[in-house]
């Protein structure tokens, strides 16, 4: 099934408060790889790899609002105080069977971008922390 972008929920569960970051943002990435090793030994005409460890990342951007509360005043407290950020994301929304991505993540970036002639944008990265990036269908 085939969704439209503008249907995305993202929620971030930090030190501060759990915000739905859903009307802040514009864009988002989620990235999930795998380090697979190499371990081809001679007579081998193919790569052997073995199964290896599991990373993800999420980078998002949108619009800056200011406030104690506002997405962007979230992720610079749990980023100087070094805490772990949880978050939701919903691509297609609550659309029944759709894919959900939960997890307890590190920020490792957190931007402003000042146009003259536009607003100002805000982008940030998460990066694993404590555990795996989760995928479930919403019932």
């Amino acid at each position: 099934m085939q969704v439209h972008g503008n249907n995305a929920v993202i929620h971030i569960i930090g030190s501060l408060a759990s915000l739905n970051a859903t009307g802040d943002l514009n864009n988002f990435t989620v990235r999930w790889d795998k380090n697979n090793p190499e371990v081809t030994t001679y007579g081998n005409n193919t790569v052997q790899r073995i199964s290896g460890v599991r990373d993800y990342s999420i980078d998002a951007a949108g619009i800056y609002n200011s406030g104690a509360t506002c997405v962007y005043s979230q992720l610079v407290a749990d980023m100087n105080a070094s805490t772990p950020t949880f978050f939701r994301i919903a691509p297609a929304g609550s659309i029944s069977g759709s894919i959900v991505f939960s997890g307890c993540a590190i920020i490792s970036t957190v931007g402003i971008t000042g146009p003259q002639n536009g607003p100002v944008a805000m982008t940030f990265t998460l990066q694993s922390g404590a555990g795996s990036l989760t995928a479930a269908c919403i019932a």
